[in-house]
């Protein structure tokens, strides 16, 4: 009886402990890895812009992966606009008058003549220019015993500028451009003393009537800056080259119209400038200080937040509803 009661428990207790075994892991296994359903799916294109048109009547814009409200869009929107100012082909006319040569004469300069311009503005970037001048010489060289007469003769130049602030108003320019420069004149040597050591006596002679020619480019960086209405001034730096010149046996030239002197490659000008408007209609107009009115360099109302801006949003794949 004893043995049965044992046999038995001993039975029931390795049913029980096989049950707790296969139990306990199962329910282990529910509790670490519990599943999740997904919520991710590929939304169609009339999904994103239902969602697009949801969003913005709650004031709120998709900026790439980040929702945001659309005041700041806005505010993004224009911190990255970028201001493009179409001008006509036909932008303007410019006649100048370079007085750098008589300025610099008033200082002891001993060559140099004065030069008028005329400038056609395409698309307020690209400058042709014609240039047209008179220039001689008298030079007596320090401890010399001669004088260099250039006779007073026409140069001529042709050329073109780029400006680089051709998305601003014509009223400020800044002009890289190329000249290319031609003159035909005469020149002489005088008062040429030759002292007689024996007769104790000096002897003078002069050299005149020599002829030459000369052809040559220009590096030019120059500035406009408008000083009242029309009126405008400029600076210029140059640096020139020669193709080629004339020789001559008796004497080379020192000078040459239009270039300045043989040896020197830089030069300058000071430019007092008058603009004629071309085709004005077409112009951008700067209206900021009307009220009402609208900004043309901006297309905005003044005075105010842009109206309806909204940045064109594109959702990726993968957005949730």
């Amino acid at each position: 009886m004893t043995n049965h009661f044992w046999h038995s428990s001993v039975g029931w207790l390795a049913v029980m402990f096989l049950a707790v075994c296969c139990v306990l892991p199962s329910a282990a296994q529910r509790r670490v890895t519990p599943v999740k359903p997904s919520t991710n799916r590929v939304m169609t294109v009339k999904q994103n812009e239902a969602k697009i048109a949801e969003l913005r009547q709650r004031g709120l814009v998709i900026v790439g992966d980040t929702i945001l409200p659309d005041t700041v869009a806005a505010k993004m929107n224009d911190t990255i606009k970028v201001t493009r100012m179409k001008y006509p082909l036909l932008t303007s006319v410019t006649i100048g008058a370079n007085v750098w040569d008589p300025i610099m004469r008033m200082f002891g300069q001993t060559y140099g003549g004065v030069d008028f311009s005329a400038e056609l503005s395409l698309w307020n970037r690209v400058v042709p220019i014609v240039e047209l001048g008179f220039g001689s010489a008298n030079n007596t060289p320090e401890e010399k015993n001669f004088t260099y007469r250039g006779k007073f003769a026409m140069y001529g130049k042709i050329g073109c500028g780029y400006n680089f602030k051709y998305n601003n108003k014509p009223d400020y320019m800044a002009l890289l451009g190329f000249r290319l420069g031609y003159s035909n004149f005469k020149y002489g040597i005088t008062d040429v003393g030759i002292d007689n050591g024996y007769w104790q006596e000096q002897t003078q002679f002069e050299i005149d009537n020599l002829r030459s020619h000369a052809l040559w480019g220009e590096l030019v960086v120059a500035m406009h800056i408008k000083l009242y209405k029309n009126w405008s001034a400029g600076w210029a730096l140059k640096y020139h080259f020669l193709f080629n010149y004339k020789s001559n046996p008796a004497a080379d030239p020192w000078y040459i119209p239009g270039y300045g002197t043989r040896g020197s490659a830089i030069s300058g000008g000071l430019s007092l400038y008058y603009t004629i408007p071309l085709n004005y209609d077409k112009w951008p107009k700067d209206d900021s200080d009307k009220k009402g009115g609208k900004n043309v360099y901006t297309g905005e109302p003044i005075g105010g937040e842009p109206a309806g801006a909204r940045p064109i949003s594109i959702p990726g794949p993968g957005s949730a509803n």
